[in-house]
């Protein structure tokens, strides 16, 4: 009795079966197979990613009700740190008084705003602000002058 050519005995890439299988059921299979080995990955490493908490901090510098422009400002994760002039960042307000520092974690953090004037006096102020995950904290510091 003669088999079909329909018929083979695939033990290379299945010797766990030891029997004759159709060989349309054999390509089902190994075409499951392997879409399972590439598509498996795939979906684990797109399920998750990890997300870091963070919020962004828009601070606008005035000085007599008017945005004061080219202000540097620092910011400081702790109270020590800003005793110790130990900045996490720092930069300059822009034509309108405005600087975004972004992709803070959620906490307190304490600012210092600076500007010289005039050769006679400097404008400066010192405040703090919560940042909150997820969300873009605004804060208006306004400049002082030193006290005569």
């Amino acid at each position: 009795m003669k088999k079909s050519s329909t018929y083979f005995k695939e033990s290379i890439l299945f010797p766990f079966f030891p029997y004759t299988i159709k060989k349309t059921s054999v390509m089902k299979t190994r075409t499951l197979f392997f879409l399972f080995i590439i598509l498996l990955p795939a979906l684990l490493t797109g399920c998750k990613k990890e997300v870091i908490p963070s919020g962004d901090l828009f601070i606008t510098t005035r000085y007599d009700g008017m945005a004061e422009d080219n202000v540097e400002v620092w910011v400081y994760e702790s109270w020590q740190q800003f005793l110790g002039y130990e900045y996490l960042m720092s930069g300059f307000t822009n034509d309108y008084g405005e600087i975004t520092f972004t992709d803070l974690a959620p906490g307190k953090y304490y600012l210092e705003a600076e500007k010289e004037k005039s050769s006679l006096f400097i404008l400066s102020k010192v405040d703090s602000v919560e940042i909150i995950d997820g969300r873009q904290t605004n804060k208006i510091l306004n400049l002082e002058a030193p006290a005569k």
